[in-house]
């Protein structure tokens, strides 16, 4: 399934995820970051998983220290924000990654539609502390 698919899905059905921490925020997770190959996951974080809506799963991933990058803009652009991240960004702030899962965080109640030149999303990366 398409990661568009993925947040489309989660979108029709967060009225179904209860006890959410933090209400009408959507996460998508990607797990383990820039390979070939990614395990990518769409869906809200929840305080108490005991009733969990059929056809979603749980998942659980260790702390770590983020930076937050401000994606604004059309998804269709996403891969620009990206590229800064790594070509530009990392390069002069010194931060060195860990391996870790990447977040991409949008507040569902103030999104815009993703194709929309205002559009907004959070992008956090995993990094060392201390350096």
């Amino acid at each position: 399934m398409l990661i568009g698919n993925l947040w489309e899905e989660m979108l029709n059905r967060q009225t179904e995820v209860n006890h959410t921490v933090e209400n009408n925020v959507i996460t998508g997770i990607c797990i383990p970051p820039r390979s070939d190959d990614y395990f990518y996951i769409a869906g809200m974080e929840v305080s108490d998983t005991e009733r969990i809506p059929e056809g979603m799963s749980v998942h659980t991933f260790p702390t770590f220290t983020y930076v937050r990058y401000t994606h604004k803009g059309s998804v269709k652009q996403l891969f620009r924000t990206y590229e800064a991240i790594w070509s530009e960004w990392f390069p002069k702030t010194g931060y060195e990654l860990v391996d870790g899962p990447e977040l991409e965080i949008v507040q569902a109640t103030k999104a815009k539609h993703p194709d929309s030149d205002d559009y907004e999303m959070d992008i956090y990366i995993p990094i060392k502390v201390g350096v």
